[in-house]
């Protein structure tokens, strides 16, 4: 078919593994004359889409390593090729566009930090990120601006290759309801023209990146305890809290070592996966965090609700006062301060009273909003 090769953007076409060759469903013999009879035939598999070996040619040439499966149907006396894909949007030169002044603005803001960039690099078997920057200590990142539908198992793959290849992908989409956002290390933007995106204009991150902040467990506070699962404990803790980035400090601060990718566990065994300060991951530790990827025994003893195991009391860090943590000239303490408190939390059992610095441990208390407690230490128990 090399006479329609300049023809091929505006035909409608489909790739056949079989034949391994394009077929032109525009031509009565599909532009495979030697084979009278194929569209009939293919027409008649009835084999699942993905077995019936045809593959959508635009997909196949920009990602090889993701195929698009396409079934044939015949409308209104036109023969078509569909994705199977139901989430598949048509193709556009908008997308492409799209895709690549994302990769020209990722290119600009680590080059501009001294970083080198490749666009477009592939790797010893082929596999290659949209753009791959060398950060600090070698370092390498594979910035991937995953405008169009792909799933959840599809880029954990992906991701997992690029992580065979040295390489820490960071995937970037526009549609806060993507499948890869928390199975992979994501951020999101708006959805801009590819015009809004070369320019050099602020391009906030919508989602992806956290700061820590720290929170007392106080009366005031919106939130049951998250050590006790209840009541308030007069501690600070610590939790994640949304930070909205530009596009180009965040590339340069990944590639300069200052974001990190973090993972946590939900309350409900889900993962959690975004990117923040290295500093605020260190102090997160420091203070009882606990972090899916790591084994480190937390600093605070696990009680009713808690997110980690128990830890012996004598193995609690030493106590510093937790107002250290929250002067304005250290925002980002590079060691971090474990946020103790000289009340003891006794651990909480079915009916037995815990109220008291010293566990009073009567039994046969009764259940409160704040714990169990026996009626001599009741809430609003006189005395």
């Amino acid at each position: 078919m090399n006479e329609y090769d300049g023809e091929l953007p505006t035909r409608n076409l489909v790739f056949n593994t079989d034949l391994d060759r394009l077929l032109d469903l525009d031509r009565d013999d599909l532009g495979v004359p030697e084979q009278p009879g194929l569209w009939h035939r293919l027409r008649a598999d009835r084999r699942p889409v993905a077995q019936r070996g045809l593959l959508c040619p635009t997909c196949r040439d920009a990602r090889p390593e993701q195929p698009e499966w396409m079934y044939l149907s015949f409308r209104r006396g036109r023969r078509i090729a569909s994705h199977h894909n139901p989430h598949r949007r048509a193709h556009t030169a908008a997308q492409d566009e799209q895709r690549e002044a994302y990769q020209e603005r990722y290119a600009r803001a680590a080059a501009s930090d001294g970083h080198a960039v490749e666009i477009g690099a592939g790797t010893a078997d082929g596999r290659r990120p949209a753009v791959l920057v060398t950060g600090a200590d070698g370092r390498r990142f594979g910035f991937e601006p995953q405008l169009s539908y792909v799933s959840a198992q599809s880029v954990r793959r992906r991701n997992r290759l690029a992580q065979e290849d040295g390489i820490t992908a960071v995937w970037h989409t526009v549609d806060p309801n993507a499948p890869l956002i928390d199975h992979v290390h994501w951020v999101r933007t708006d959805n801009l023209p590819a015009r809004a995106i070369r320019e050099d204009r602020d391009l906030l991150l919508r989602g992806g990146v956290r700061t820590l902040r720290l929170l007392k467990c106080d009366r005031v506070s919106p939130r049951p305890c998250q050590v006790r699962g209840g009541g308030r404990c007069g501690r600070w803790h610590p939790t994640w809290a949304v930070l909205v980035p530009r596009i180009d400090d965040f590339v340069r601060r990944v590639a300069g070592g200052v974001y990190v990718p973090i993972t946590q566990r939900t309350r409900n065994g889900g993962p959690l996966r975004f990117w923040a300060p290295e500093a605020d991951r260190r102090r997160f530790l420091a203070n009882g965090g606990v972090l899916a990827d790591r084994t480190d025994r937390p600093v605070v003893p696990r009680q009713r609700g808690a997110d980690h195991p128990r830890v012996p009391e004598q193995r609690r860090a030493p106590h510093r006062p937790p107002h250290r943590l929250l002067l304005p000239g250290d925002p980002y303490d590079p060691v971090g301060e474990p946020l103790t408190s000289d009340r003891v939390i006794p651990p909480v059992r079915r009916e037995i009273c815990s109220a008291g610095r010293i566990p009073c441990g009567a039994p046969g208390a009764r259940l409160y909003p704040g714990g169990w407690y026996c009626d001599a230490h009741r809430p609003g128990a006189p005395g």
